[in-house]
């Protein structure tokens, strides 16, 4: 189903990083988790995961940002480390609504170093959500897409992860899921892990959106166990798309980072608890 993109704003906006893996501000905490916060023109606020604990709140207050009063929150997926603080938030009266891909509390699993299984899902009390099958405009301009097809042939991140506690069924992530921003500056893709891939995703936005060309790519590519060869080819699609920006963070890892800034002409740059982004 194609998205009718009907304009961009004049006028910029902010998405800063409530959490990640490293931090840009001593001041802030770092974790294995991932939250942002997406100010649009107009004051208006969204959530962008909730990261693995509390922790994006109290980073938020030292930024002067009040994740209680955004007007929604969008999941990327139900990983633990993207929704571990859903209760806090609950708890801080944020009374937006929740909007998630319909598996997003499926049971999930995986697999530990020495070949247990360890419960990744969804770890909070189930809030009310707004069902999101395959994208929904959350705001003007802003639009969550998901429900991303899998081209045979192309990578996605789901080595280790399964559907049961057995290990033996792979989960492929049906409730991965990204952000489109029609900033100022030109589209913008927000990823949280991009389990689906970024060729899958970045194709999915030019199949029903039009798209060409964007702006911005931030967020988790999850190449921390990917090798060379997936590097490379992350970056070729990257070009294809022809950003002026890319800030790969979180399940992206240091290698990943490190080959992606050295091997692309556009500007990359890190991320980190405190990075603050304006298109």
């Amino acid at each position: 189903m194609a998205i009718t993109i009907t304009g961009q704003y004049t006028e910029p906006g902010r998405i800063s990083v409530l959490c990640d893996n490293e931090t840009l501000n001593p001041a802030l905490g770092k974790e294995w988790g991932f939250s942002m916060a997406v100010e649009l023109p107009g004051d208006s606020l969204w959530l962008w995961d909730c990261g693995a604990t509390p922790l994006f709140l109290k980073n938020a207050a030292e930024m002067k940002i009040e994740p209680a009063k955004a007007k929604g929150i969008a999941l990327s997926h139900g990983h633990w480390d993207h929704t571990g603080g859903m209760n806090a938030l609950m708890d801080a009266e944020f009374m937006g609504p929740v909007y998630a891909h319909p598996d997003f509390a499926a049971k999930r699993f995986s697999e530990e170093d020495d070949g247990s299984a360890k419960a990744a899902g969804f770890p909070c009390d189930y809030p009310g959500t707004i069902i999101v099958r395959d994208h929904a405009e959350l705001d003007d301009g802003l639009y969550m897409i998901t429900s991303i097809p899998r081209r045979e042939g192309f990578f996605e991140a789901t080595s280790g992860l399964f559907t049961d506690q057995e290990l033996s069924i792979t989960d492929h992530i049906p409730d991965d899921a990204f952000l489109l921003f029609m900033s100022s500056s030109g589209p913008v893709v927000i990823l949280g892990c991009c389990h689906s891939g970024l060729g899958n995703s970045l194709y999915h936005l030019r199949d029903i959106t039009g798209i060409e060309k964007v702006h911005a790519i931030l967020g988790g590519l999850h190449l921390f166990k990917a090798d060379e060869d997936e590097f490379e080819n992350t970056a070729k699609i990257i070009e294809e798309f022809n950003p002026d920006i890319v800030s790969p963070g979180h399940c992206t890892g240091k290698a990943g980072y490190d080959f992606l800034k050295q091997r692309l002409s556009c500007q990359v740059l890190p991320m980190g608890s405190g990075a603050v982004y304006e298109f």
